[in-house]
């Protein structure tokens, strides 16, 4: 049984519902998918160990397809009711959590943690230890080899392409 704050498993994979069509283009994650309020801070009274994270969901805890899509349509439906524009769902990047546990130059190191909330109960955020300045130019390097960690299936009917989660998750 997973609890908040703990790792996913590395046979876990992480997804996140894309909300623009311009997220994926050429087949690939464009790094826009990572500007804006993608990346955040963590929220302070959690006490986290990780300075940002990239929210999404962990694939062994977000139930069937039908419940994927679900999610998803209700997410762009509740972002567009708090007047942050039209979003729809557009897919979704996803990643196998071993696969983007790694190390940024040195300096960052990446993680996915199981971080429900109420509203989401699948929910996980691939997190940032350390920092890599704020610079424009640190940023930029940043979003494009994140662009190169995960990937994307460009339409709600691809869904089903979502890997499962593999036998050596529990919970």
């Amino acid at each position: 049984m997973f609890s908040d704050g703990d790792a996913a498993e590395n046979g876990d994979v992480w997804f996140r519902v894309l909300t623009q069509k311009d997220h994926i283009k050429r087949g690939r994650i464009h790094h826009s998918a990572f500007t804006g309020n993608a990346i955040s801070s963590p929220d302070p009274n959690k006490n986290r160990p990780w300075s940002r994270e990239l929210s999404g969901r962990l694939r062994s805890k977000a139930g069937t397809i039908k419940n994927i899509e679900d999610f998803a349509v209700a997410f762009c439906d509740k972002l567009t009711k708090a007047g942050g524009g039209t979003k729809t769902f557009c897919g979704v990047m996803y990643a196998k959590v071993c696969a983007i546990r790694k190390p940024y130059r040195d300096i960052l190191t990446l993680g996915v943690f199981f971080t429900p909330l109420k509203a989401d109960p699948a929910h996980a955020d691939v997190t940032f230890s350390n920092c890599i300045g704020e610079t424009r130019e640190a940023r930029e390097a940043l979003m494009l080899w994140l662009t190169d960690q995960v990937e994307g299936l460009h339409h709600p009917g691809q869904v089903h392409h979502l890997p499962e989660a593999n036998d050596r998750v529990s919970g």
